[in-house]
């Protein structure tokens, strides 16, 4: 006897049996809307307020900043609603990361890597920043998945597909390009450089599509040329974007070394799975768009000049997630259940850190971020002490715009530097001015009260060591009054 259920009660048996990747997927949400407008904007969120206002002069991609021009209009400009967007390409790339990894492999294989990207404090980091990483990584993911699907189902209207979402993901961010290197020497290597016409009109479309906006990209490309600040890598480079995949810039050297050896058995799992089973194919898929790309960042930084950045790489992240789960699925059942809830709560760890701003102190580990300091208290601060005769001193930098952004009043900023600690990666020296000033000649300058913002840019600990040899020669050539800190940032104030 056969039993008839009701389209209602379909509904209701398929949400009952989907309902533990419901709760997983709400707790992804949850962890990406914690605390979001809690910290104030730092340097780089500063430039996305300027690029939302103004996003058609932007030599960077432009999509992300028209897309938050208009939001602004509607939603305003405050911290928690700047970082928004982030939060929604992210929690979607983690749903995205799930059926890529149920069409490559299965379904436990995509639950274990959208779990692993979910709760990544990497990917945390960058739900929770108004930039446009979050942006790239979706329509990366989108088109590697467009991508996969095209190839297998042979349609001409998923290849089309595919070519839109890339040309987005082109204007989003400029390290798509090595990802649609990686997609397209997978398709030579795939197609054993026999295409047809239909994909190489697509890749013919993506390329012209994004050549009217390349005399912006060269120009973006020469002022990069010129001399930048990110250093050049090196092999242990590798090794620390890998470990950031997983942890972040929030480990410890405990918890790095932990998800090293795990890594390393879950890949090695993988790798003897696939010569048992016919997935060779899927594999490769996966090892093009994370290994390839990140070795190609590497080397150009190399060869020409650095841009190798792990913020840039997040685009890649998901496709090395895909390997380490497809090894962890087939470990055997014993070491599954051992080995899968310890890198879940080393992960967490890392997570328990990242809520606290704990970063990992070593610059390698966190190049080009720093944790998110309180401004708001030093801008309220100095609107109330500042005299018309008093001036403001900074040994770095990267706290001026912010300072900019929420002090109510017009301030004059000088940045001190020691000419001993010139940044060796940048081709041109520092170069003095009416504003930037070597810490010898401050005497000079005519104040009565002298206010030094200074940090180390992490939340414990003393100052760098650029603010220590700046600070000491204030110490000893004006008379110092008294300092206050401000978690993590510290205002020193002197006299002549």
């Amino acid at each position: 006897m056969s039993v008839i259920l009701s389209p209602k009660s379909l509904f209701k048996n398929r949400i009952i049996a989907q309902w533990p990747c419901l709760l997983i997927a709400l707790v992804f949400l949850f962890l990406r809307l914690y605390n979001l407008g809690f910290h104030d904007f730092w340097y780089d969120e500063i430039g996305t307020v300027n690029y939302a206002r103004y996003p058609w002069g932007n030599w960077n991609a432009p999509l992300y900043w028209i897309l938050l021009h208009f939001w602004i209009k509607h939603f305003g400009i405050s911290e928690f609603a700047l970082r928004f967007p982030s939060v929604i390409f992210s929690f979607f790339s983690v749903i995205l990361t799930y059926f890529l990894g149920k069409g490559l492999f299965n379904k436990k294989t995509g639950l274990i890597a959208c779990i692993f990207m979910g709760v990544s404090p990497f990917h945390l980091w960058y739900a929770q920043e108004a930039r446009d990483y979050s942006m790239a990584l979706f329509f990366g993911l989108l088109s590697s998945y467009l991508f996969f699907r095209a190839l297998k189902d042979k349609k001409f209207k998923l290849w089309l597909f595919f070519a839109l979402a890339s040309i987005i993901g082109l204007y989003t961010n400029y390290f798509y390009i090595f990802l649609f290197l990686a997609q397209g020497l997978y398709l030579a290597f795939f197609k054993k450089m026999r295409f047809n016409l239909k994909e190489l009109f697509c890749f013919l479309i993506i390329a012209a599509g994004f050549s009217f906006y390349l005399p912006r990209f060269l120009s973006k490309f020469n002022f990069v040329w010129a001399g930048f600040w990110v250093f050049k890598p090196t092999w242990q480079s590798l090794i620390i974007t890998l470990e950031n995949f997983i942890l972040g810039y929030n480990g410890n050297f405990l918890l790095y070394l932990m998800a090293d050896i795990f890594s390393g058995i879950f890949f090695i799992s993988a790798i003897c799975y696939i010569k048992k089973e016919n997935i060779k194919q899927p594999f490769l898929f996966c090892i093009f768009f994370s290994f390839v790309p990140i070795l190609a960042a590497f080397f150009f930084s190399k060869a020409f000049f650095p841009v190798y950045l792990d913020r840039g790489l997040l685009i890649f992240s998901p496709f090395y997630y895909l390997i380490l789960a497809l090894g962890i699925s087939h470990l055997k059942k014993i070491l599954n259940i051992i080995l899968l809830p310890i890198i879940i709560i080393v992960i967490l760890a890392a997570d328990y850190r990242y809520f606290n701003d704990k970063i990992f102190m070593p610059l390698e580990h966190h190049l080009g971020t720093y944790i998110k300091k309180p401004i708001k208290p030093i801008a309220d601060f100095l609107d109330k002490n500042i005299g018309s005769e008093d001036i403001i001193g900074f040994t770095n930098d990267s706290v001026i715009p912010s300072l900019e952004f929420y002090s109510q009043r017009s301030l004059s900023f000088y940045r001190f530097f020691d000419p001993k600690f010139p940044n060796p990666h940048w081709r041109s020296p520092i170069q003095e001015n009416k504003y930037c000033v070597p810490f010898y000649k401050i005497s000079q300058l005519k104040f009565k009260k002298l206010y030094v913002i200074a940090s180390n840019w992490a939340r414990d600990g003393g100052l760098d060591e650029h603010s220590q040899s700046v600070k000491g020669w204030l110490d000893n050539n004006l008379k110092f009054k008294l300092s206050h800190n401000f978690d993590g940032l510290w205002v020193y104030i002197y006299e002549h």
